[in-house]
Formats: C-alpha cells, structure tokens, sequence
C-alpha cells in the first residue's frame, strides 16, 4: 500500500514535469521568429548506403567475407572432427574398458572445448576487423562531409540511417556527393 502511494506520487511528479518541460518547448518555439528557422540549412547523408558504393567499402567488405568464409571453413572441419569422435565413441563406449572410455570421454570433452574456443576467436578477430573496417571508412567520410557541410553552408548534416531521421526530401541528401569525393580521394588500389 505504501509502495503503490509513493509510485502514485513519483508517476505524479514526471507527469507534471514532462508536461512543464512540454509547454516551456511550446513557449519558446511561438516566441522563435520564423527567420530562425529559416535561416537552418540541413542536409542528410546515408552512411551505410555510402559504405556499400564506395570502391573501397567494396574491397573491404569482399575481404571481410573471405576472412569470414576461411574461419567458417576452418571451424567446420573441427566441427566434424567432433561429430565423428562423438558418434565413435557412441559406437565404441559399451566395448570400451572404464579407463578407455574415461579417456575418450576427456578427448572429447578436450575436441569439444577447442571447438568453442576457437569458434570464439574467430568470431572476436572477424568482430575487429569488420569494426576497424567501419571505423575506417566512417572517419574519412567523416571529415569530407564536414567539408561538404562548410563548403555549402549547412547548418546541420543529419545521418540517414542512425540518426532517427523518417522523412526528408531526396534534394538535401548528400550521399551522392560524399560517394563521389571519398572515391576520388581514396583512389582504388
């Protein structure tokens, strides 16, 4: 009863500061002048889509599935190695001695741990290297469309893709662009 009383009255108070925070916004945007508004340039970019078409964004995803493909490769052979010295020893175990079988119990158990570990590690080196990757990239194209934000004017340059934005007419998009200067920056090798 006391719990219920004080959620009641903490539920009351971010109401009534969700509403205060509320009208203060609704204040201040009727007393902004309109020329605030429109004096803001914006323009949006799609970085995942710029990643995809750049010729180096290319390269790199090509060697990151190779890579991903050789450890796949190699984890799957151990794997197999496994499933036949599990199914081996389901064969073998009521004909083995209690010393045989407590030892291929412990290769077993030794082939399965491996598996994992090495499953883990693949997975960890191919997670940095597709991070330093996108890394990479993001930070030249990073700095060309901060160039392209000052060179056009633009008040703000809001991300497509992670920044939340729903709508935005396809004439303020600079992708294009970016896609274009990264690529004449970043020749192909």
């Amino acid at each position: 009863m006391i719990l219920t009383s004080l959620l009641r009255g903490a539920l009351g108070q971010s109401r009534r500061l969700l509403f205060r925070i509320a009208l203060f916004a609704a204040f201040c945007l009727a007393v902004a002048p309109a020329s605030a508004f429109a004096q803001a340039k914006v323009a949006t970019v799609d970085f995942q889509r710029a990643i995809n078409e750049v010729a180096e964004g290319k390269r790199a995803k090509a060697n990151l599935e190779k890579m991903h493909a050789d450890k796949k490769s190699a984890i799957d052979k151990l794997g197999v190695k496994v499933q036949t010295m599990q199914t081996d020893y389901e064969k073998q175990a009521l004909l083995m001695s209690d010393e045989s079988r407590r030892s291929a119990e412990e290769q077993l158990y030794m082939a399965t741990a491996q598996y994992q570990q090495a499953a883990a590690q693949a997975e960890g080196e191919f997670q940095q290297a597709y991070m330093q990757a996108m890394e990479a990239l993001l930070t030249k194209m990073r700095k060309i469309v901060v160039t392209l934000g000052t060179e056009r004017g633009y008040t703000v340059v809001l991300e497509v893709t992670e920044g939340g934005v729903i709508y935005s007419v396809p004439s303020i998009d600079v992708t294009d662009e970016l896609i274009k200067r990264y690529n004449e920056q970043n020749p192909s090798k």
